[in-house]
């Protein structure tokens, strides 16, 4: 493979990573609206402590005794705003390469 077939190669790489986190980030930004507005859509009649959130989409509700329901996890949270971190840089490298390479 030339050393041009290589950068091609690459190239198409990291545009396959862009559109991965992107679809991670897609995936789980859809799976943070049902959860709040499916799963815990009558979550307001049976709290009296109710929190929303529109980045990612989450209602949860604490309790006297310091319980959350309805939450995202942390884990959910870290790959959400992890994908959309690494989509960004990936789609940034990605444009930076293309415009280099078209000089």
């Amino acid at each position: 493979m030339t050393s041009g077939g290589d950068r091609e190669a690459q190239v198409n790489r990291l545009w396959g990573a862009v559109c991965a986190f992107n679809g991670i980030f897609l995936l789980l930004w859809a799976l943070s609206w049902v959860h709040a507005s499916i799963d815990n859509e009558d979550l307001h009649n049976r709290c009296a402590d109710l929190h929303t959130s529109r980045f990612p989409f989450e209602k949860s509700c604490t309790y006297e005794d310091g319980t959350v329901a309805g939450a995202n996890s942390e884990l959910f949270e870290g790959v959400f705003f992890g994908s959309m971190a690494a989509g960004v840089v990936s789609l940034g490298a990605a444009f930076v390469i293309e415009g280099v390479r078209r000089k």
